[in-house]
């Protein structure tokens, strides 16, 4: 095959050519002029900052015949054939990452160098070695014969054990500046005639987050479509988002247009746009802004309040399920101008017949004059069930209800229900008395989400182990109050079993809700 990717293709040759990492590269080259070289080396640092490349080009000098001030000649055998040189052996750890394979190197190392002075063993991702393999291993690696060299390297340093560290010579290899990897891509780009604009190869830059090899990748891909590279073309290919379509989403939601702002989101959602680059981008634009707001005393986002704790909570959404919508209410949550949000739909919430009933909803509104009476109505039935649960709690029923609770959990995804499985998987089981059960979870919008839901997941989990259980959800910090509350107060304060509130026609807010969230989180039996 003559093709080659670009990320081999213009592998460095010399020290000189290796992209960043400029403190390693003068190490190794004073380490080769002085022959002070090390038996073992571990080379860490995130993906495609130069491990490789670099452990390549220092098996290549070190056993160059012509080497000159720590440069390499580039013409003799040892430096021609350096890719191909059974003296140069590079070992895949996550492949071959028991106890035989290590045996056999062991043996191996005592065989001499078939053409060069050294033989050097790159072991790649070496945190992925077993136990056995380690132990295996470290003989060796603390006394290799004269003519070997090792050189790990891992992605995941705090996996290699501390008695292979000290054995070794570390060197941390740091994500590449932006502007470091934009200069390498408009060379190649020169050299390879691509038409790129220079705003696409800052994007690019962005984007392969301090990795030489990612961008060049991505250049690779993109240079195949044979038309010029752009913003608008990466975003099609990519599906992600620039930074000057988060600096739009971020202006309109800053104009007070929730209705837009939400829109945009859900465009994003339906064109495949991956939520964790989204959060990304907006926890970057959010940090700096709240840099700003530190310093100069002013908020540019004037509908957004406590910018800190909406970064933290925004951070919390990364790995979740239903990511969209936990950003959606987050966001929400931290907005100001609560007037606007009843702009989000034009159309009248829609008729519902035989409507089922929401229960122990957190409210995202917060001042009381704003509360719908279906909204007031959840609000003091999560009070008063939060309260009979203290009264009638039992440790022996949390017991069983746990139990139940994992096998409820075995049940849904047995039948693959999906929608309610991450929640309930989040959720930790507080209190159990005879009628209620109180749960925990991890932030606000996880809770918001459970309480949805609760009508269908207490139907569910009644109808599986014949129990009458209605459930709660509350957010760790509510939870926490509610029991310091609790613990506080039941020395001096009667506690009794509280009646339950009429139940109301919901139709409002299930408008509402669907409004807000969309079809995605609220379903109607």
């Amino acid at each position: 095959m003559d093709y080659k990717v670009l990320y081999r293709k213009y592998r460095p040759q010399s020290f000189d050519e290796l992209v960043g990492q400029d403190h390693i590269k003068e190490l190794l080259s004073s380490s080769i002029k002085s022959s002070k070289l090390s038996h073992a080396y571990i080379f860490t640092g995130p993906r495609g900052t130069g491990k490789t490349s670099t452990a390549k080009l220092f098996a290549k000098t070190i056993n160059c015949e012509k080497c000159k001030n720590g440069i390499p000649c580039n013409k003799c055998s040892a430096c021609i054939n350096y890719n191909e040189s059974p003296d140069i052996i590079e070992i895949d750890a996550a492949s071959n990452n028991g106890v035989d394979e290590i045996r056999e190197l062991r043996e191996n190392v005592k065989i001499l160098p078939t053409f060069s002075k050294y033989k050097v063993y790159i072991v790649d991702e070496v945190h992925m070695l077993s136990s056995s393999a380690w132990n295996a291993f470290l003989k060796t690696l603390e006394e290799p014969p004269p003519h070997v060299i090792f050189i790990l390297a891992t992605t995941e340093i705090q996996k290699v054990p501390i008695t292979v560290l000290s054995r070794c010579q570390r060197f941390d290899f740091q994500r590449i500046p932006d502007e470091t990897i934009e200069e390498n891509l408009k060379k190649i780009a020169k050299l390879e005639k691509i038409n790129i604009s220079s705003e696409a190869i800052q994007e690019i830059a962005k984007l392969a987050e301090g990795g030489a090899r990612d961008a060049l990748s991505f250049l690779d891909q993109l240079s195949k479509l044979d038309t010029k590279i752009d913003l608008e073309l990466i975003a099609n290919v990519f599906g992600v988002l620039t930074t000057k379509d988060v600096e739009g989403l971020l202006s309109v939601l800053n104009t007070g247009n929730v209705a837009e702002f939400i829109r945009i989101l859900d465009d994003l959602q339906k064109k495949g746009t991956d939520p964790s680059i989204l959060l990304n981008k907006l926890l970057k634009a959010l940090l700096m802004e709240s840099i700003n707001e530190k310093i100069t005393g002013e908020n540019t986002y004037k509908y957004i309040s406590d910018l800190e704790n909406l970064i933290i909570d925004l951070e919390k959404c990364y790995n979740r399920s239903n990511q969209y919508i936990l950003i959606k209410a987050i966001l929400l949550k931290y907005y100001n101008n609560i007037e606007n949000i009843t702009e989000i739909s034009e159309k009248k919430p829609k008729k519902v017949e035989n409507p089922t009933k929401i229960i122990s909803r957190e409210i995202i509104l917060q001042t009381e004059e704003t509360l719908t009476e279906s909204e007031k109505y959840d609000r003091n039935l999560i009070k008063i069930r939060v309260n009979n649960a203290y009264v009638e709690a039992n440790i022996n029923l949390k017991k069983e209800f746990m139990e139940k609770w994992k096998e409820f959990i075995s049940v849904l995804i047995r039948n693959n229900e999906l929608k309610y499985l991450p929640l309930v998987k989040e959720s930790k089981v507080e209190v159990v008395s005879p009628t209620n059960v109180i749960l925990s979870t991890e932030f606000y919008s996880n809770s918001i989400l459970f309480n949805s839901f609760t009508n269908e997941l207490e139907e569910k989990l009644n109808r599986e182990f014949g129990l009458t259980k209605k459930l709660i959800c509350l957010d760790s910090e509510t939870w926490n109050k509610e029991k310091e509350e609790y613990l506080k107060n039941r020395k001096t304060k009667k506690y009794e079993i509280l009646p339950e509130p009429s139940i109301i026609d919901s139709s409002e807010t299930l408008g509402s809700a669907e409004d807000l969230f969309g079809n995605e989180l609220i379903e109607v039996n």
